[in-house]
């Protein structure tokens, strides 16, 4: 960027494709009464409030009451700078106040592929809903396309809600249209490009990413243990804080696992929470590590419905799958305003950490080692500011990076109702559909069905079918009209197993093409699985 100081919008929705911000959610500039923090979205919860959300309560009141009316300094340096002053300056922390996942995971990459390699950085930023895979995983297994369209449904600021799923008071679904109809949030689809699982980030999950030389002192585990520590500092900052020692309670139980993620246990229970995951990316001289921190989700309970994939039981992939892990939050506001009183708190505690960890006795100094950067208030001005970073969230935008980086998998839908679709794909798109169907008139022979399997391909250089382009690609995130492209299917040269029809029954069979049956059933479990995914948000810049 020509400025790191260019105006940013807090609160805005960027939107490329029409080269200008949609407004966000405003948070009411009136106080209302506090509600209760608890440790985690649950039904025991709602009926026995842990002493901790009383603590972390008092700990987020007080600090509404103290809160800091400072502006936040203007940064000293460009952004174009960044090797330079990351060179010269030692660690580095920016806090993002976009809460785009493209533009947020662009600024990131620019930050690991820009920066000094001895350079020490911390970032931090928080995203609106979206579903993030690794850079090599599949979608269609990873994820409910469908449901992820639909969105979730906005939730309502209640001041005294518990946090369980009948405190978060969700309205009535939208049934349609996401983009338009206020009662429904977009969640948006992206694919990152570092490795590992598949997460979803609202506003009540923070990200943090570290950025250290890639060098034989980084482990998977090391930033990992920063966190726990930071945490484990929150608790004494928080007894500081309490005036009465009635309240003081210690809070849940946080380590890391033997799989890098951060897990908490609450009092009295035996039963650990994944509330942060972490992926990687490892350059020549640069080590990434960014993980993601659940501590006030609104939408928790939402988080297995759009990651459980209606073709998990179908699709044999060759990319890396995701381990499923129950998850919970640190603590749970229905408040926006005390959601992200919650969220600074925590951010602090692990600056200090990072601070205590590479910091070599500097100060923090706002504007110099610790940078706040807002969203440019239109594509355009980032495209002028800086065209590294306009591109990086065209790419992350595109349907050529979501869905066509997915490596090779194959499909098995099952036999329903005689019928059975087997197809193979590679980098989203369609190389070859067969569709395994009983020769009408089959069942009553006596040794059985008589078989016969048609076959597509697509893409190669001896296409079955003569109309067929032998260059075209049938993509699957495109495709709108199963049924079509199964009666097609069964026009193609055949394939006959099983028993002997009678003499001339499959003669006879093989031309009835205008009878031939394609089950309801079938087409809904591809539709299902493989739906037409049009963006939440338009991608690409018009």
């Amino acid at each position: 960027m020509s400025s790191c100081a260019a105006p940013f919008a807090t609160g805005t929705h960027f939107h490329p494709s029409h080269k200008r911000f949609i407004p966000g959610n405003c948070l009411s500039g009136s106080m209302r009464a506090a509600p209760r923090l608890l440790l985690t979205l649950s039904a025991w919860a709602t009926r026995n409030p842990s002493p901790v959300s009383y603590r972390l309560l008092s700990l987020v009141q007080r600090r509404l009451v103290h809160d800091r009316t400072q502006p936040v300094p203007s940064p000293t340096w460009n952004l174009e700078e960044l090797w330079r002053v990351s060179k010269e300056t030692g660690p580095l922390v920016f806090h993002l106040s976009s809460d785009d996942p493209y533009l947020n995971l662009s600024i990131e990459h620019y930050l690991l592929t820009k920066s000094s390699p001895e350079s020490h950085i911390l970032l931090f930023y928080t995203n609106r809903p979206c579903v993030v895979i690794g850079r090599n995983q599949n979608p269609w297994l990873e994820t409910d396309l469908k449901r992820i369209q639909e969105g979730v449904r906005a939730e309502e600021q209640v001041p005294d809600a518990w946090g369980s799923s009948q405190g978060g008071k969700l309205v009535a679904p939208a049934k349609h249209d996401r983009n338009v109809n206020p009662d429904t949030v977009p969640v948006d689809l992206v694919r990152r490009r570092s490795g590992g699982g598949t997460v979803f980030h609202d506003s009540g999950n923070l990200n943090y990413s570290v950025i250290v030389p890639n060098t034989r002192s980084f482990t998977r585990s090391k930033h990992a243990q920063m966190v726990v520590q930071a945490l484990r500092g929150l608790d004494m900052t928080a007894h500081q804080r309490l005036s009465s020692d009635s309240q003081r309670c210690d809070l849940p139980e946080v380590r890391v696992s033997d799989r890098n993620d951060i897990v908490m246990q609450r009092p009295n229970e035996a039963e650990w929470l994944k509330v942060s995951g972490s992926a990687y990316k490892l350059t020549k001289g640069r080590a990434l590590h960014h993980g993601t921190l659940l501590h006030s989700s609104p939408y928790i309970h939402h988080i297995s419905d759009l990651l459980r994939s209606p073709g998990r039981d179908f699709i044999t992939a060759h990319g890396v799958e995701s381990v499923r892990s129950k998850v919970g939050n640190l603590a749970y506001t229905a408040s926006q305003l005390l959601r992200n009183d919650i969220r600074k708190d925590i951010t602090e505690a692990i600056v200090r950490q990072f601070w205590a960890m590479y910091g070599n006795g500097q100060r923090r100094e706002p504007g110099v080692n610790e940078i706040t950067l807002d969203a440019p208030t239109s594509f355009d001005e980032l495209e002028e500011q800086n065209p590294w970073l306009a591109n990086g969230v065209q790419e992350l935008m595109s349907p050529a990076w979501i869905f066509e980086q997915t490596p090779k998998f194959d499909f098995t839908s099952g036999m329903l109702e005689n019928h059975q679709v087997d197809l193979h794909a590679n980098k989203g798109a369609l190389k070859s559909i067969s569709l395994r169907s009983p020769v009408p008139g089959s069942a009553d022979n006596p040794d059985g069905f008589v078989w016969r399997q048609r076959r597509n391909d697509f893409g190669n250089t001896e296409a079955h079918h003569g109309a067929r382009d032998s260059e075209e690609k049938v993509k699957l995130y495109q495709l709108d009209d199963w049924k079509a492209l199964l009666v097609d299917t069964l026009r193609a040269e055949s394939q006959t197993h099983g028993g002997t029809p009678e003499p001339g029954k499959h003669a006879e069979a093989e031309g009835e093409h205008a009878s031939a049956h394609v089950p309801d059933v079938l087409v809904q479990r591809l539709e299902a699985i493989f739906p037409a995914y049009k963006a939440a948000r338009k991608s690409g810049i018009s």
